[in-house]
């Protein structure tokens, strides 16, 4: 195929990656969704924060206390229950429903309390590693425009 059929980017990098590696290493390859949403950094480096993992996590520690409260009502709810209604049929169908809901708010709030801490240490770690990164580059030499040598 001719390289006249590749757009202006394509063409670029292919020329550079014909020119050996020393022109090759200066080319700079950015995200194709950089610069073209308002989320999307315009520079075209990829950009990390902690916030979305700690956001997430804060979200998982409020529905484990959310669910343990509701599980400590829907238990306050029934007391009794089953006394009062001792032999009618339903006695043993609530109490049934009871325990399956205890035990899915049981599973619910046991996920998120597992989950939390760990989208927190996935942020701090991101971090350190976007830290490491960065200072294992300080060293090379780059051009603030790929096509200058």
């Amino acid at each position: 195929m001719a390289t006249e059929a590749y757009s202006g980017s394509w063409q670029q990098l292919i020329d550079l990656a014909g020119q050996g590696t020393e022109s090759a290493a200066t080319a700079r390859m950015s995200l194709a969704s950089a610069g073209g949403s308002s989320n999307a950094p315009a520079d075209g480096d990829l950009k990390h924060t902690d916030r979305p993992w700690t956001t997430a996590a804060g979200v998982a520690d409020a529905l484990r206390t959310s669910t343990a409260t509701a599980k400590s009502n829907l238990a306050s709810a029934h007391a009794g229950v089953t006394a009062d209604n001792e032999g009618l049929a339903s006695a043993g169908v609530l109490t049934s429903v009871l325990t399956s809901w205890e035990d899915r708010l049981r599973a619910v709030r046991d996920e998120c309390g597992s989950l939390a801490p760990k989208l927190r240490l996935v942020g701090k770690d991101l971090g350190e590693r976007n830290v490491k990164v960065k200072s294992s580059l300080q060293g090379i030499d780059t051009p603030s425009d790929p096509r200058e040598k």
